[in-house]
């Protein structure tokens, strides 16, 4: 008879200058051809469709007060690959970041260069 899978999560978070990884057990409570049913050890049921299985998400929905978070649903066999794809996605997130604020620094000190006659729209 086979085991039924095993599926953990795995959620990193930036907090300013400080990381952190949890990874927590889901327990499984139903299996189809295409979503596993599973619950945490508190909190409600959550559906996860297996092409997202194994699949990093973004869990920052605005960057505020320094704080960025990603998640992943995997087997136990890809809890370390999931916390690598985490890292690699959190510091492209900060290298995005990053640039568009160079962007925008870029575009303040350009207001400096225009002279005060254009500025005034004369």
């Amino acid at each position: 008879m086979n085991s039924p899978i095993k599926i953990y999560k795995v959620t990193a978070q930036l907090e300013k200058d400080e990381f952190d990884v949890k990874v927590s057990h889901w327990r499984l409570l139903l299996e189809t051809g295409r979503y596993y049913e599973i619950k945490p050890e508190s909190g409600p049921v959550k559906r996860i469709y297996k092409e997202k299985l194994n699949t990093v998400m973004e869990d920052t929905k605005s960057y505020t007060n320094g704080y960025l978070a990603c998640s992943a649903f995997c087997i136990e066999d890809r809890i370390q690959d999931m916390h690598i794809e985490i890292l690699h996605k959190l510091q492209m997130k900060v290298k995005t970041y990053m640039d568009e604020l160079h962007m925008n620094q870029r575009a303040i000190e350009l207001q400096f260069k225009i002279p005060e006659t254009e500025l005034q729209g004369e």
